[in-house]
């Protein structure tokens, strides 16, 4: 059946599923058109049958959260997905037995966008770390690494020999798989006339159209081999910038997108016209649209908004203002979410106190509803802008004293047992502490702004002072000939080095003592000082120290030696313990079964 304007304009709701107590994050159709499969923020994962229409499983990641999922190339029996919870790592998944395949770690921010090949296992991924990792589904190492210079939308092209990467919300760069690394072939500006982020880029099936998605109440389709502006699409509500999901039809030859009030709407990409606009009995806004690949159908999914109550604009400082504009917007009987601005700012911009305000006489089900979605509304604000973070209950607990006495609490050191106090204690009255000289005083600070990479520090056993050697520049294999042969010392060095894909520097403490050359007092006063010189350095210059080590000569500083130090291996063969037999004769039914927990691991 061909798809046509009238044909659009008859689709109607045919099924609604509320699985999930949470936004659904994403949709996605299997490639033979009969399965989908739905991530979501309350960590479940929902698979549905096309055919039967009607969900059939649900899996859970509650350990690791989930949010862009895809089917792999040709199997509808496995996905990947992006975590949104533990870390950034991408996780391999077998809906079949609900165990992981593999992991691919790597990413250090949030993945924005997941693009799996359509005719290999190759996928890539884009982050908020400003790179574009590629992957094998074989392999848990990156196959490939761009850095666009910016935060990435990324997308394959139909015959998955090229994809795209949307840029600072400005540009375009196509990208060759087979020669990643040379860069991009083409790079297109396409600026809006209007503030607005990227938030998604996609191909049209015949590989001649780029689709890219904003959060500013316009979507654009460009050509795939001039970047030439098409068509702009605009005239649904997106008034609170939200990130909704537009998608082309498999001919290519419409686009649709949701909006802010629950409806679907649909343009031509031939005449530029808009053709329906399909009520999509939502509730909020459509976040999430896909058409399916195969059949006459296509999936949206939408989220519960959090709406503005009410905000009251600054007069004084951020603490002459605080009880006079927060208090009066506490209810007596609802729960809310307050975000006050203070006055400080980080690299992002102002910082806030992020309230939860939960009184007790509030109806549990709303209690329960504000717990759940506590942790998007973070997210979607920006984690980055919070400082404080506060729980009440009552007034006293949220005023401007009650802040105080957050504040106060927070900075003041955690209680300790008794057995603890005693620990402190005796690593308070252990070991020799040697001051510092000077100059070693001031090449640490040197070392911390990155001015010199290698320091020698030797104990002046006279004076009970630690005095500077020197400060040579020192490269990794240079480093054994600054081990001496008859005397023992202390070095501070930064290991220059690449871990998986990406330059990386740490800090290495290096303890030479060469054997029993040195007289017993030397090896006791070096010995005993090491932690207090440890302790100081870390405390006091804000050093972090990655790796310490002992050797006695420096025949084994290795650039592989040390890089097995700074990242030793996660996983390490182990023995298995050879379980003996037990008494002969029945033993009767077990009484308890331990059985397994989340996706084959042990519970």
């Amino acid at each position: 059946m061909k798809i046509t304007d009238g044909v659009l304009r008859s689709f109607r709701v045919a099924r609604t599923y509320s699985e999930n107590s949470q936004k659904v994050n994403c949709v996605d159709f299997s490639p033979n058109g009969q399965h989908a499969i739905s991530s979501s923020d309350d960590d479940c994962i929902v698979l549905y049958d096309i055919q039967e229409g009607k969900p059939k499983r649900t899996l859970f990641s509650k350990k690791y959260g989930v949010d862009l999922i895809r089917y792999t190339h040709g199997d509808t029996q496995t996905v990947v997905y992006s975590s949104n919870k533990l870390d950034d790592t991408i996780r391999y998944l077998s809906l079949s037995d609900n165990k992981y395949i593999r992991y691919f770690p790597g990413h250090t921010a949030r993945v924005i966008a997941l693009s799996m090949s359509p005719v290999d296992d190759t996928f890539i991924s884009g982050s908020l770390d400003k790179t574009i990792r590629i992957w094998d589904l074989r392999s848990q190492n990156c196959q490939g690494l761009t850095n666009p210079l910016g935060q990435p939308v990324c997308s394959f092209d139909p015959d998955g020999l090229i994809f795209a990467a949307g840029v600072e919300s400005q540009a375009i760069k196509l990208y060759d798989l087979r020669a990643f690394d040379k860069g991009p072939f083409a790079s297109f500006e396409s600026r809006f006339n209007r503030v607005c982020d990227w938030t998604g880029l996609k191909f049209s099936n015949d590989g001649k159209q780029i689709l890219i998605s904003t959060n500013g109440g316009m979507i654009r389709v460009v050509n795939a081999f001039n970047g030439s502006v098409l068509h702009n699409f605009s005239g649904y509500n997106n008034s609170r910038g939200i990130s909704l999901e537009a998608c082309f039809t498999p001919d290519s030859q419409f686009v649709m997108i949701g909006s802010e009030d629950g409806r679907v709407h649909v343009w031509s990409t031939e005449s530029g016209m808009k053709v329906a606009v399909l009520d999509g009995k939502h509730p909020g806004p459509i976040n999430t649209l896909q058409f399916n690949p195969r059949y006459m159908t296509f999936a949206s999914a939408c989220t519960n908004m959090l709406v503005l109550d009410s905000f009251r604009e600054p007069a004084y400082s951020w603490d002459r203002d605080y009880d006079q504009c927060l208090l009066p917007l506490l209810p007596p009987r609802e729960p809310c979410y307050i975000l006050y601005r203070l006055d400080s700012q980080n690299a992002q911009g102002y910082q806030w106190v992020f309230i939860a305000w939960s009184p007790d006489q509030s109806a549990v089900r709303q209690k329960m509803m504000y717990a759940a979605t506590r942790a998007t509304l973070k997210k979607e604000f920006g984690g980055g802008h919070i400082k404080d973070e506060m729980f009440g209950t009552v007034e006293e607990d949220v005023c401007f004293q009650g802040y105080l006495r957050h504040m106060s609490s927070c900075s003041s050191p955690a209680p300790l047992t008794a057995a603890e106090q005693e620990l402190q204690q005796i690593k308070f009255t252990e070991g020799l502490a040697f001051p510092l000289q000077e100059e070693a005083k001031r090449a640490l600070q040197q070392l911390k702004q990155k001015r010199i990479n290698y320091i020698q520090l030797r104990l002046d056993v006279e004076r009970e002072t630690i005095e500077l050697v020197h400060t040579k520049p020192t490269e990794t294999h240079d480093l054994p000939y600054r081990i001496p042969t008859d005397s023992p010392r202390y070095h501070f060095f930064i290991f220059k080095h690449s871990h998986q894909g990406q330059l990386q520097e740490a800090l290495v403490f290096i303890y030479s003592m060469p054997g029993y050359t040195c007289s017993i007092k030397e090896r006791m006063l070096y010995s005993s000082c090491k932690n207090r010189l440890l302790d100081e350095v870390e405390r006091d210059y804000q050093l972090e120290v990655t790796k310490k080590m002992e050797i006695d000569s420096g025949d084994g500083l290795t650039e592989d030696f040390l890089y097995e130090e700074v990242h030793p291996m996660e996983h390490t063969l182990k023995q298995a313990f050879a379980k003996p037999r037990g008494p002969g004769g029945k033993r009767g039914n077990k009484r308890i079964i331990k059985g397994a927990g989340e996706n084959g691991e042990e519970s």
